[in-house]
């Protein structure tokens, strides 16, 4: 990741986090009707850090898969 990319971090993680959290209310909504008051939030909030940590971690997997490519065209 280059520095521009860096510098729009912020921006672009607020912009996921939103979506996240309306993709999760929503989903909560349709699986447990929008009558379950502060509990619908809560599992909007959790559903969608788990979608978000999801992501993280298949940007992980292909930086790491990135890097032992690079690390294999190096070394063979």
């Amino acid at each position: 990741m280059n520095r521009e990319q860096y510098e729009h971090l912020p921006t672009q993680i607020k912009a996921r986090t939103e979506e996240y959290l309306a993709a999760a209310k929503t989903i909560s909504e349709e699986w447990f009707g929008m009558d379950n008051g502060k509990e619908i939030h809560i599992l909007s909030v959790n559903l969608a850090a788990a979608m978000m940590n999801m992501e993280a971690s298949e940007v992980i997997a292909s930086e790491i898969a990135d890097f032992t490519a690079q690390l294999r065209k190096t070394s063979g």
